[in-house]
């Protein structure tokens, strides 16, 4: 059996080296894996409508439908810079992209998978601008822009969030994803594996955090014999 990626925040923001040690990565997955599960936070920001691809975002995206057409499943978990990717992206580069977590069923084992970003309840703000920026009016409001103002106001309300939560950020919390992470695992699932923080965490062998990629190049792999492990990824 192949195994089972999940990979963490990339982040890519344009052309360059890091988006060429990602595309190998990926081609390399062709050999090694048979799933894929993307953590969220793919680009730096990512919008559901082809209309508004970037010329790096197309490549990568060109290059996960070419994973689904070698037979690889590729599943993604929305993040928090990601708005409305499923509708746009199942059924071509993504097999689906749920937005309350995804279940894999690999290697003996029953693995629970989301982005994390609602891990904090003491963080009120990004909840609110999370319920506001996926509504149904915002998006109906957003989507009657030209594709330029459209990318441009994104661009600017990413960066003032990033900024007002600086705080949130100051440190990994360790207690919040566990409390967070116990409540899937008390449903019957053997392990959780979470994004979005940005640090390499195995908590005791059940909960593991994902390394942000582009700053780390690794990943968690798992076997078929269900053994969980972060590893290098290779280029």
């Amino acid at each position: 059996m192949s195994d089972l990626v999940f990979i963490g925040d990339v982040h890519l923001e344009m052309e360059g080296p890091d988006l060429e040690a990602f595309l190998a990565f990926l081609d390399r997955l062709k050999g090694t894996a048979s799933r894929v599960v993307l953590a969220g936070d793919l680009f730096n920001v990512w919008i559901g409508a082809r209309d508004l691809e970037r010329p790096h975002q197309a490549r990568v995206i060109a290059k996960l439908e070419e994973l689904r057409r070698h037979g690889l499943a590729v599943r993604y978990l929305e993040g928090n810079r990601d708005y409305r990717v499923g509708r746009a992206y199942v059924g071509t580069a993504l097999d689906d992209a749920p937005a309350h977590g995804l279940v894999e069923r690999f290697g003996g084992r029953s693995i629970f998978a989301i982005h994390g970003d609602l891990a904090n309840s003491a963080d009120r703000q990004y909840r609110t601008w999370r319920r506001f920026s996926r509504s149904a009016p915002v998006w109906g409001a957003f989507r009657a822009l030209p594709p330029r103002s459209r990318l441009a106001l994104v661009d600017r309300l990413e960066a003032s969030m990033r900024a007002s939560n600086a705080r949130f950020k100051a440190a990994f919390p360790e207690e919040v994803v566990r409390r967070y992470a116990a409540g899937f695992l008390a449903r019957g699932h053997d392990a959780v594996v979470l994004g979005h923080f940005h640090v390499e965490r195995a908590l005791d062998g059940r909960v593991f955090v994902l390394p942000e990629w582009k700053q780390s190049r690794r990943h968690l792999q798992v076997g078929g014999d269900g053994a969980m492990a972060f590893v290098d990824s290779p280029a």
